[in-house]
Order: C-alpha cells, then sequence, then structure tokens
C-alpha cells in the first residue's frame, strides 16, 4: 500500500510541472526566428519545379517592319476614313472596310482569325433629322 500512495503521489507531482503550449511560427515572415529563413528557402528551391526561362522571342527586322507598315497603312485608312474616302485594307489579322453610305461612313472590320465582325458607323443617320 505504501508503494502505491508513492506512485500516486509521483504522478500527481509531474501533472502539477506542466506549462501551457506556445505556439511558436518557424517561418520568419510570420515572426519565426529569421535563422530559418535560409533553410527554409533551401528547400523551397529544391523542390521548385518551375522552369523560370523565358520563352520570349524578340521578333526579327522584317517582322518589326512588317508591323510598322501595317500600322502605318491602317493609320492612312483610317485618317482617310475620317476625310470621307472610302478604302479597304486586308492584313495578316484584319479585314477592314470603309465604305461611304448615303454621306455615313461605315467601317467593317473583320478579325481573321476568329471571323468576328465589327461595324463602326460614323458620321449623321439620315433619318435622325439632324438631331
Amino acid at each position: 500500500m505504501k508503494k502505491i500512495t508513492i506512485l500516486v503521489l509521483l504522478f500527481c507531482n509531474f501533472s502539477s510541472v506542466a506549462t501551457q503550449l506556445i505556439y511558436t511560427p518557424v517561418n520568419p515572415a510570420f515572426g519565426g526566428n529569421y535563422l530559418n529563413g535560409s533553410y527554409l528557402l533551401s528547400n523551397a528551391s529544391a523542390q521548385n519545379n518551375h522552369n523560370s526561362g523565358s520563352s520570349y522571342e524578340p521578333p526579327s527586322a522584317l517582322e518589326r517592319m512588317s508591323t510598322s507598315l501595317e500600322s502605318r497603312l491602317m493609320s492612312q485608312l483610317f485618317n482617310d476614313a475620317i476625310n470621307g474616302q472610302e478604302g479597304y485594307l486586308k492584313t495578316q489579322d484584319f479585314e477592314i472596310n470603309v465604305v461611304n453610305h448615303d454621306g455615313m461612313l461605315v467601317v467593317h472590320i473583320t478579325d481573321l482569325t476568329t471571323g468576328e465582325t465589327t461595324v463602326l458607323e460614323v458620321g449623321q443617320h439620315p433619318t435622325d433629322g439632324g438631331s
């Protein structure tokens, strides 16, 4: 009986020594120890499978000239359209047709890759009566 009492007192004694658990973050970005930073970064880098190389290739001189010329022709076509002149331009991506329809300028823009068409009407519609 004496042994049981001693064991009970020992177990009671151990439970009185316990303290409250306190959470401490590991990541230094969230308040953890700054010495963990290099360890966490090296682990993340070792697990990273993302290819960091860029697939961008700058356009060639011919592509730049073609784009510039295409832009210039579109600009000229729209300037002519503002002055009431008709015109047509077909590029690799777009087909632009400017038509004077009873005093109203109608611009048809067709995206050749999707087939989508946009129609812009510039000027006064004859049925508006000037208002």
